[in-house]
């Protein structure tokens, strides 16, 4: 009853499903009031729009009504979902999903940052006017105050004041400031739109090119709200090359001869050939394609996100492609890295709640090729993953990599390991990422046995010193002695980095030896690597025994 109250408009009847909270601030003047709400049921959010009698004329009375049908009936992906609606004696009520004007200060900072336009937004609004004009209707309020942004990022269509069938042009403009949300100082339609030669939906063509000049002209300025203010006799130099000839002909359309211009638009190459629109419009058709066509949008979908905007890939995409991989026959492998790729640009909560217990779960997975994807990502997603998932859940699954009986997954087993033992229990350390990598050392791949060289040296200065020390002494007589030239070369250049790790009397008894060994080594680059640190560890030595002196 509190939160009613605070709308001012008297009591709902019990039995409406929704509650009515707070008044949300919006960016122009309109009769209808947009505020939060929650189901009764389950407590979702949703919007409320309340529309006040008091000061409403016939017309707008009119209008508020034609809104509330025209919402309720409508039904297309991109307009806005209404829920429900009530008529009381003091106001009209008309509950939708949860959405923000497309103006607000809300959607501008969920876009800030961007340099990208909204083309997949802006797709989306006149996809769902063109489905109007081809079933008929004029919306009559087309333009960036007509559209409603999801918590998402989704724009939906809305503000069905003035929509109807067998429309007449100079009505529409007549009640367009009465009845329609007014942005001050933003520009009005022009008088010619109810001439004879300009066709009914001629204010809704109009309409988007305003919108057009909003979404390219608010990204070029970095100013997204309704503080940025369209000037449409410029505003084609802020639109792409091969979108002004069509602007110029929404902004004064002649007789349309059957067209479809909204349609027409939205076939050009600009929109077919975008990454955003490419994107989403293969995700919201992925129920029906083939597995062919599945494998390549999934190969070449991390390098189409290299131009998708940041507020796209995170509030679309990800839960997009999180639904996707859970698909019967759907390999997670060809999803991962779009969703590690995108992971990573999440914040640390957003990760820890969207993708990590994904992550968790298929480190587990017996899908070699999703556990290759995975440590070979690692390195990129580390510091998103807390430490009690890495050493309870995580590490443990990756054990069984260093005995895997596929190469490339013990080779990628053993580089994650540069990664995970900064993370890892000391206990976990030692008791047995040291026994893994010495045991490594007998791996019938060579290239294994280099990589677990490399990163014993890169490990070291994580464990305790005197551990360091026994570790490296073992790894490197093996590897000094290993039949494979680059590990031999690698063996050699681990001690060089890792020398301070020794005492005088361990490298000259222990270790040098061993190099000595190699000046005579039949490969030139190992012969050549053992000279130049033979010279380099007797200054060491020399050092440390003067320092003594």
């Amino acid at each position: 009853k509190n939160l009613l109250n605070k709308v001012g408009f008297g009591e709902l009847p019990s039995s409406f499903a929704f509650t009515v909270g707070e008044k949300v601030d919006v960016p122009f003047s309109w009769h209808w009031g947009l505020h939060k709400g929650q189901k009764k049921s389950d407590g979702s959010a949703v919007s409320v729009f309340v529309c006040g009698k008091k000061d409403l004329d016939s017309q707008q009375a009119a209008a508020a009504k034609n809104a509330i049908q025209m919402a309720k009936s409508l039904r297309h992906t991109n307009i806005v979902r209404a829920l429900d609606s009530i008529e009381v004696d003091s106001a009209f009520y008309l509950v939708t999903e949860q959405i923000s004007p497309l103006l607000s200060r809300e959607v501008s900072d969920r876009f800030a940052g961007e340099q990208e336009p909204t083309v997949w937004g802006m797709h989306q609004a006149l996809d769902a006017l063109g489905f109007l004009h081809q079933s008929g209707f004029t919306h009559g309020l087309f333009g960036p105050a007509a559209i409603l942004v999801t918590p998402r990022g989704d724009f939906r269509l809305g503000v069905f004041d003035l929509c109807r069938k067998d429309a007449d042009a100079s009505v529409i403009l007549a009640m367009r400031q009465r009845c329609g949300p007014g942005v001050l100082a933003w520009p009005e339609p022009p008088s010619y739109l109810q001439d004879g030669g300009s066709p009914t939906v001629g204010c809704d063509l109009w309409g988007a090119a305003l919108l057009a000049a909003f979404v390219f002209g608010a990204a070029r300025s970095a100013m997204r709200s309704a503080d940025f203010r369209p000037d449409m006799s410029r505003a084609a130099q802020d639109l792409p090359a091969e979108l002004r000839k069509p602007f110029a002909e929404l902004v004064k359309p002649g007789p349309l001869k059957g067209r479809s211009p909204i349609a027409e638009l939205l076939q050009r190459p600009f929109f077919q050939q975008h990454s955003s629109v490419r994107i989403m419009s293969f995700l919201s058709s992925l129920h029906i394609r083939s597995t062919e066509e599945k494998d390549a949008f999934f190969e070449g979908l991390p390098a189409l996100l290299e131009s998708a905007p940041r507020s796209l890939q995170t509030g679309l995409v990800l839960p997009e492609l999180l639904e996707a991989q859970k698909f019967p026959g759907q390999e997670a492998a060809q999803v991962l890295p779009a969703i590690l790729k995108i992971g990573i640009k999440l914040s640390d909560e957003e990760f820890k709640a969207n993708v990590a217990p994904l992550v968790a779960k298929l480190f587990s997975s017996p899908d070699r090729a999703v556990r290759f994807r995975l440590l070979t990502s690692l390195g990129e997603m580390i510091d998103l993953l807390d430490d009690s998932m890495i050493n309870d859940k995580i590490f443990p699954e990756c054990v069984n990599g260093f005995t895997d009986s596929n190469g490339p997954i013990r080779e990628a087993t053993v580089k994650a390991l540069i990664h995970f033992v900064p993370r890892l229990k000391a206990k976990t350390v030692e008791g047995r990422v040291v026994k893994l990598l010495a045991k490594l050392m007998q791996d019938p791949e060579a290239s294994i046995r280099t990589n677990a060289v490399i990163c014993c040296g890169r490990i070291a200065s994580c464990l305790p010193p005197t551990v360091a020390t026994q570790t490296l002494t073992t790894m490197l007589a093996a590897g000094f002695k290993d039949g494979f030239a680059p590990c031999r070369n690698a063996a050699i250049q681990t001690l060089l980095a890792t020398s301070a790790a020794f005492t005088a009397e361990e490298l000259a008894t222990k270790m040098m030896p061993g190099v000595c060994h190699r000046l005579l080594d039949p490969d030139a680059s190992v012969s050549d690597a053992a000279f130049h640190a033979l010279s380099s560890l007797q200054e060491t030595v020399r050092k440390q025994v003067e320092e003594r002196r």
